[in-house]
């Protein structure tokens, strides 16, 4: 007998699964897996997350500015509002009425009225993933809460876009003004990550 020599291995790719753990979508995505929590509380992800689902967010480049500056909002997932509020919820979910989003998105908030509003687009966000734009046109209300020091501030917008659940995607209305047609394209194809003490932040050049 001679020292046996093989066959070249024969490799059996594995099939890709089509629903995936938690875990597995957060690795793929690069986040937590409590952000993965708030993607399907959100109902940006359903609770048997399709992989198909998250090899599109897995494509997606994170947002450059180079010029400007954008508005981004952080939040949750929909929860009931504190009491006294003079709304019904907080945070995000693709089952939102309009008035319901409007609630959630554009009050309260400590930021920068002049700042908000010189920079036209405002993006929500969960997790990273865009949820709806609007565009800002001013302040409609300011409050100082019991305990703090500095306003929060009401915001009046028009809706641009949003996403629904499961992240199906829809054309975009006709009547957003063309001048934002291809940012609120790339904004709502793209994922965003910004640095913030606070739920607002600002994603610029620098």
């Amino acid at each position: 007998m001679a020292l046996a020599k093989f066959a070249p291995p024969t490799r059996v790719d594995e099939p890709e699964p089509d629903i995936l753990t938690r875990g597995q979508a957060a690795s793929r995505l690069g986040i937590a897996m409590g952000a993965v929590d708030k993607l399907i509380a959100a109902r940006v992800l359903e609770t048997s997350i399709r992989a198909e689902v998250v090899e599109r967010l897995e494509r997606r480049s994170y947002l450059v500015v180079e010029a400007g500056e954008l508005t981004v909002l952080r939040t949750d997932a929909r929860k009931p509002a504190y009491p006294g509020e003079d709304r019904r919820w907080i945070g995000f979910s693709t089952e939102h009425s309009p008035e319901e989003l409007d609630a959630t998105s554009l009050r309260w908030w400590r930021s920068h009225p002049r700042r908000v509003i010189d920079n036209e687009l405002f993006v929500v966000t969960v997790a990273t993933v865009p949820v709806a734009v609007y565009r800002i046109e001013g302040v409609e209300d300011e409050q100082v809460r019991p305990g703090e020091d500095n306003p929060r501030f009401h915001y009046s917008g028009t809706l641009l876009h949003r996403v629904y659940p499961g992240l199906v995607d829809r054309p975009l209305s006709p009547s957003v003004p063309v001048q934002y047609k291809d940012r609120v394209r790339q904004i709502m194809s793209s994922r965003i990550k910004v640095v913030s003490g606070g739920p607002i932040g600002y994603l610029n050049a620098g």
